[in-house]
Order: structure tokens, then C-alpha cells, then sequence
């Protein structure tokens, strides 16, 4: 960590803050291409919330270099750290659990619904902008405290956001023909500020630079259990397949996958002390394509390729580019590279706050 703010402040420190009015448009000095900025859907049950997610919203101006995004992202950072009167982000686990008597179990059901003193509701609904590829298709998303996500998929208990699905891989690597649009993801409102910014930065990154574009089409933050529905009908969809389950080769085949519903690609459950279960934690695309070997991104990876982000990110762009990782330390989150589940098993997708 203070390595991190040492390197903030030598990159402030050189670089002439950078400011721009808060109507300032994109790249191409287009006023109506304004890109949409992050917002709490619940604002008027949360409006200190909403507030802070639109105080920390970034820049769009014409001509802006990388390094005077990074200065702007920075100095937000530092602003949402602040309005949130927080040093280390693992403050937040603990502010969560103080809402709960001592010892008890907690879900993101029960934790969503319980307010800050003041008022402010813990669970909110995050809209931010993200990159889809031209023919994405929007699918619901279901969750609940159940111990399959299979019930989830069937009974569909509660809608709590949205997700993103593409058919082909050529149309997930066809970056000139991405579309900005939205999703929608429940959060500790606590965290809202700082989720919103990481995936604002995501989406501007490609406003500027189009090789840099992510195609953020899940996006799982709080949540106990959740699936979309089983209904959806069978679907087909293509991914890559490596040689072997741990090795560091590249070289990748194109496969075809069947499943009976879109369930099966899109679900999931976590752990019972899970920062998940406090909506302190984020799944960048994580998905669950049975039938490869080490495929589009998999939950838990033992494989060595998995430390070449960038090389993944060209064969795959739905696999992280490495720049993604080093925005999210530089929020102060707990990256993959942190820890090993066992081995060298690493959870990929996920980000924290961490629990210690």
C-alpha cells in the first residue's frame, strides 16, 4: 500500500493535474457523444450514494493522454477514499459485519436489506457503462440464498441485474464494431463509489484507445447465489480449448459448445464468508464453459498460461488484459496475483477487498 500511494503521488507529482469541465465530451469533441457515467438506480432511497458515485465520475475530454487519465483517475481515487473515510478497503468488510451481531452467518439477502446508521439502504443497484460486442444479446439475472444454483435458474426468486451474451468468438475479439452500453449490478453501496469508478476507468480506456476495449458482459458483485433463467432454450457458443490443463502453450482450437440453457454458462455460488455475501467483491467474466480444457475464462485456473493476461486477452478479449489488474490495485483491491486458493489454483476473475 505505500508503495501504491508512493507511486501516485510521483505520477501526480509530474504530471499537471488535468482539469475539465464536467460537460466536457469524448474523443471525437462530439457533445452528443457523451458517454453515460455511472449512477445508483435507487437514488432516492440512497442519495448519498448517488451523490458520491457522481462526484467520482471521470473525465471525458477531447485529446486526453494516457497519462492524464491516469492523473484523473488517481485523483478520484483519492476523492472516493475520502467522501468514504476509508484507508485500506478491507475497512469496508469489517463496517459491513459490525451490522450483524457477533458470530452470525451472513448472505448478501439479509445484508442488502439492512441500512447504515443514517439511513442509506447497504444494497443498491449500480448502472455503469461497458463495452458489447455488436450482436450482444442482454439476458436477466437471478439470485437468492439457495444451495444450487440450478434452483435459481428454475424458480428465477428475485431479478438483480443483467448480464451480456455473444454467440461467436470472432464477434467477442471485433473490436471496431463494440457498442457502448450498460449493465446493472447489486452493491454495497459503501463499495458503490469505488466499483463504479474501476469500471468507468475499464470503459474509458476504450473510449480513447479502441484496442483497448474490454467486453465487461458479467459483471458479479453482491450476490449469494445467482443464475439466469433455465428457460432460455438450448444454446450453442464458441470457445477456446488448450492442449493441456496446466501448461503454459498457446496455441488454442476453436470449439463449438452445446448446452441445454444459458444457465449453465452464467451461474454461480460463493462461499459462506464470501465478500461476495457483503457485495464487497467483483467477477469480471466469469463464466463457466464446460466441455473446453482452460477455456474463456474459468472460475479457478491451475493453468501457468493464466500469468500471460495479455496473450489470453489477444487470443480471447473476453480474458483480462493485464492494465485491468494494475487499475483495480491501484483502487486498493485485492487482485488474483494476491493469493492461491491451493497450488497454484488462482481465481482469476475476482477482485476484492480483501479480509485481512
Amino acid at each position: 500500500m505505500r508503495f501504491q500511494s508512493a507511486l501516485r503521488s510521483l505520477v501526480l507529482a509530474i504530471c499537471l493535474p488535468v482539469v475539465w469541465s464536467a460537460g466536457a465530451w469524448g474523443a471525437d469533441s462530439r457533445p452528443e457523444q457523451t458517454p453515460f457515467h455511472p449512477r445508483i438506480v435507487e437514488s432516492r432511497q440512497a442519495p448519498q450514494t448517488a451523490r458520491m458515485v457522481r462526484q467520482v465520475g471521470l473525465t471525458y475530454a477531447p485529446r486526453m493522454s494516457a497519462r492524464e487519465r491516469e492523473v484523473n483517475f488517481f485523483q478520484k481515487i483519492d476523492l472516493a477514499k475520502e467522501l468514504l473515510g476509508v484507508g485500506r478497503l478491507v475497512a469496508l468488510r469489517h463496517l459491513t459485519l459490525s451490522l450483524l451481531p457477533p458470530g452470525q452467518g451472513f448472505s448478501w439477502e439479509d445484508i442488502r436489506q439492512r441500512r447504515w446508521p443514517g439511513g442509506e439502504p447497504v444494497g443498491v443497484t449500480l448502472e455503469a457503462p461497458v463495452w458489447a460486442p455488436a450482436r450482444a444479446r442482454q439476458v436477466k439475472a437471478y439470485s437468492g440464498l439457495e444451495k444450487k444454483w440450478q434452483t435459481v435458474a428454475l424458480t428465477t426468486p428475485r431479478a438483480s441485474g443483467y448480464v451480456w451474451f455473444v454467440r461467436t468468438l470472432a464477434e467477442v475479439n471485433d473490436k471496431a464494431n463494440y457498442r457502448p452500453e450498460k449493465i446493472r449490478v447489486e452493491v454495497n453501496s459503501k463499495f458503490a463509489p469505488l466499483a463504479a469508478l474501476l469500471l468507468e476507468y475499464i470503459f474509458r480506456e476504450g473510449w480513447y484507445d479502441p484496442a483497448r476495449r474490454v467486453p465487461l458482459l458479467s459483471v458479479r458483485i453482491g450476490e449469494d447465489t445467482y443464475a439466469v433463467s433455465a428457460a432460455s432454450g438450448s444454446v450453442n457458443a464458441e470457445c477456446l480449448s488448450f492442449p493441456d490443463r496446466d501448461g503454459s502453450a498457446m496455441t488454442a482450437s476453436l470449439v463449438q459448445c452445446s448446452y441445454r440453457s444459458l444457465a449453465e454458462i452464467y451461474h454461480g455460488r460463493h462461499a459462506p464468508a464470501s465478500n461476495h455475501r457483503l457485495g464487497l467483491a467483483m467477477d469480471l467474466n466469469d463464466f463457466n464453459y464446460d466441455g473446453v480444457v482452460d477455456g474463456c475464462p474459468n472460475p479457478i485456473s491451475r493453468a501457468t498460461r493464466q500469468y500471460n493476461r495479455d496473450a489470453m486477452h489477444r487470443l480471447d478479449a473476453r480474458q483480462l488484459p493485464g492494465w485491468v489488474y494494475t487499475a483495480a490495485s491501484w483502487l486498493g483491491c485485492r487482485i488474483p496475483q494476491s493469493w492461491c486458493y491451493y497450488g497454484y489454483h488462482t481465481d482469476w476473475p475476482h477482485i476484492d477487498v480483501g479480509t485481512k
